[in-house]
C-alpha cells in the first residue's frame, strides 16, 4: 500500500523539526553561552555606536530621483508609441503629440520651480 502524499509530507516535516531541534541542541552544548558587554552592541563596518554611518541624505535627492523615475517611465511609454508610429492612425498621433507636450510643460514647470536644482 502506498502512502497518502500528506502523509509523506508529515512525516518529512517531522523529520526536519527534530533533525533542526538536533542541530540546534547540539549547537548549545558545544558552544556554551559566553555573555559580554561588547556582544549587545550593534555592529556596523567596524564603525563605533557613536559614529555616524552615512551623512543625511538632501530631500532635493529625493524630489530628483522622483522625478527621474516619472519621465523614465514616459519615457518607456513613448518608446512603445514610436515603434508602432508607422501603423498608427491620426488618432494615436496626436494622441502621442499632445502627451509629448504636456510631459514638456511638466519638465519646464518643474524646472522653473527649481525642481533639478542641486544645492
Amino acid at each position: 500500500m502506498i502512502p497518502s502524499p500528506a502523509l509523506i509530507v508529515g512525516i518529512f516535516a517531522a523529520w526536519v523539526l527534530l533533525v533542526l531541534m538536533a542541530i540546534l541542541w547540539v549547537s548549545g552544548l558545544l558552544g556554551g553561552s559566553h555573555p559580554n558587554r561588547n556582544k549587545n552592541v550593534p555592529f556596523e563596518s567596524g564603525l563605533g555606536t557613536n559614529t555616524s554611518t552615512h551623512p543625511a541624505t538632501p530631500v532635493a535627492f529625493y524630489l530628483l530621483a522622483v522625478s527621474f523615475l516619472v519621465f523614465e517611465l514616459e519615457a518607456a511609454f513613448l518608446f512603445a508609441w514610436a515603434v508602432a508610429f508607422q501603423h498608427l492612425g491620426w488618432g494615436p498621433v496626436v494622441a502621442g503629440l499632445a502627451f509629448m507636450l504636456i510631459l514638456g510643460l511638466g519638465l519646464f514647470y518643474e524646472w522653473r520651480m527649481g525642481g533639478l536644482q542641486w544645492h
